[in-house]
């Protein structure tokens, strides 16, 4: 989110001073720009380039091979390690394969083993299916040596059955010295969510749904911790204060409050991260607190077009400094050097704003918007609904065009108006209709714009994170992936599904802002018996086989539904 404030723009010496370079990213530098291109009215319109575009594609196939730990790190504590393996069928990424024959699955294998570089050690020896992705193999951490700060470095060497056709992999594994104070955070690459250990913990690494704000530290929290019980009384379990130790002076007595209560936070550097001097200076007063949960570095760094190395300078600082804590920072642009500016986080958000806005004429600057020139507050948006996941399947696809693992997404949802882009706030239903379309479309966890709210969504937000953050909504969310469920005949309606143990649940949300009157059913691509919850929502599904029902559904409808199998 865009705060006009001169503590959050650095001098090009101070850039300099730090190896970030001054120049903004894009062309037409001399002119005001967001996202690259020029807003003001009368102002010239250009590409603004920094577009992501997936590699030449192969004209046969590939066996693209990747291993990745199944968590960023692992600490002292821990005996059992795992590395996840894919073996997909790609034209754009791998070492060309020859099926030995065609449609014989059995024959259709990778053998392959996983080992320290420059070692004989082996970790693991296994074999995936071809085409296959999310195969996780176990093996004791005592292999790799004693618990250390520098990364592992591991191979992955393959061969097909014939022995003809060799593959390979690198990646690293961190197994870090045992941490004895504060928190700990590791990221779960195969799922996606976070795992979380402190004081609340009981020294226990537990999953966790992060669902709170930015919050409004110097209007409100800064008033009182009467203000923090409120907030966390509502619901949520996390806070991300907009303030930092630099702005804000000391913070411990908040941050006291947090570890008493057991409130997660992120840290807030937006207005630092380019100064690494100071990023150092902060890191020591954050990353021992039992309730830190992770750092953030740029907030709309494309938008802002800071130099393109920034975040990557702020994140090898940090990750130099604290290895036991992720580091995130959110994108607002719609496609602007994406690459760049996501190389210097673990985690990326995005902040994509549609309530009550023009999407194509800008009202501040009397200008239009389109894809080479204005700002109407929601990058290339069209104003509806369906902006929110349009940009995490966005974000996702620019990812796996780099052929890296895939990031963790999160989403920042709009709970405000005003500054002339935005002429309404989103309803209670809009909200929830925002915020079960990013869990369906694969984000991990929500801070929305900005507390405190009206009063309608404040409590919107809050009766929806009591549900998604708790049992057993939360182990759906963070133990699988969503599969999405194509309803032809129902377009407005956006349905996934997560499978844990003998158990499956479904998202329901509509985008339709009529009622509809007739059957809605809904077929589901796995075998179920029974409806054992529904924890939110207002609709009376039926289940007739593999079919959920319901005879009409009220306008911006949301629901969970949970099933056994």
């Amino acid at each position: 989110m865009r705060i006009a404030t001169t503590v959050f723009m650095l001098g090009s010496a101070l850039f300099a001073a730090n190896g970030i370079g001054s120049q903004g990213a894009g062309s037409h530098t001399d002119l005001p720009r967001w996202c690259g291109k020029a807003y003001e009215s009368g102002s010239p319109s250009f590409p603004p380039g920094g577009e992501s575009t997936p590699p030449p594609p192969s004209p046969s196939q590939l066996l693209f091979v990747q291993v990745e730990p199944r968590y960023s790190i692992y600490v002292g504590s821990e005996t059992t390690g795992s590395f996840i393996v894919d073996a997909t069928i790609s034209h754009l990424f791998g070492a060309p394969y020859q099926a030995l024959i065609t449609g014989v699955s059995t024959l259709q294998k990778l053998l392959f083993t996983i080992r320290i570089q420059g070692s004989l050690e082996i970790l693991v020896v296994n074999q995936v299916a071809i085409n296959s992705t999310d195969n996780v193999f176990d093996f004791p951490l005592s292999l790799l040596g004693e618990p250390r700060l520098e990364a592992y470095s591991v191979v992955l060497d393959g061969v097909s059955l014939d022995g003809l056709q060799t593959f390979s992999a690198r990646t690293e594994i961190y197994y870090l010295p045992e941490k004895t104070t504060g928190s700990v955070t590791k990221i779960d690459h195969l799922n996606g969510g976070l795992l979380f250990r402190g004081a609340s913990t009981d020294g226990v690494f537990e999953s966790v749904l992060p669902y709170g704000f930015y919050g409004d530290y110097g209007g409100y929290f800064s008033l009182g911790n009467e203000n923090v019980q409120t907030y966390y009384d509502q619901g949520f379990n996390v806070i991300h204060l907009v303030t930092s130790f630099l702005d804000s002076g000391p913070l411990n007595e908040t941050t006291a409050y947090f570890d008493q209560i057991g409130l997660k936070f992120i840290y807030d550097m937006r207005g630092s991260f380019m100064n690494l001097t100071a990023v150092a200076e902060q890191i020591p007063l954050v990353k021992d607190h039992d309730t830190f949960l992770m750092w953030y570095t740029g907030d709309e760094p494309d938008g802002w077009e800071y130099a393109l190395n920034s975040t990557t300078l702020a994140y090898d600082l940090i990750s130099s400094l604290d290895k036991y804590h992720p580091v995130s920072l959110v994108l607002n642009c719609q496609d602007f050097y994406y690459a760049d500016y996501s190389a210097g986080a673990d985690i990326i958000l995005q902040d994509t704003y549609p309530i009550g806005i023009n999407s194509t004429y800008s009202i501040p600057y009397d200008t239009n918007c389109n894809l080479t020139h204005g700002d109407c507050g929601c990058d290339n948006c069209g104003g509806s609904l369906l902006d929110v996941p349009d940009r995490l399947d966005d974000l996702a696809q620019y990812q796996a065009w780099l052929g890296e693992w895939r990031k963790p997404l999160w989403s920042a949802l709009q709970a405000f108006d005003g500054e002339g882009y935005w002429q309404r706030l989103p309803t209670a239903e809009e909200t929830w209709v925002m915020a079960l379309l990013s869990f369906n479309h694969k984000a991990r966890g929500i801070t929305s714009w900005i507390y405190p709210s009206t009063d309608e969504l404040n409590a919107a937000h809050g009766a929806l994170a009591k549900v998604v953050t708790v049992t057993p909504v939360k182990a759906f969310l963070t133990g699988a992936q969503p599969v999405s469920i194509s309803v032809s005949s129902l377009p407005f309606l956006d349905v996934s599904y997560w499978t844990v143990g003998n158990q499956v649940m479904v998202i329901i949300a509509s985008d339709s802002y009529s009622e509809t009157e007739s059957m809605v059913a809904i077929e589901l691509p796995v075998s179920v018996k029974e409806i054992d919850d529904v924890p939110w929502g207002n609709v009376t599904w039926s289940l007739a086989g593999n079919e959920l029902q319901v005879e009409g559904l009220s306008s911006l409808a949301t629901s969970i539904v949970i099933l056994g199998r």
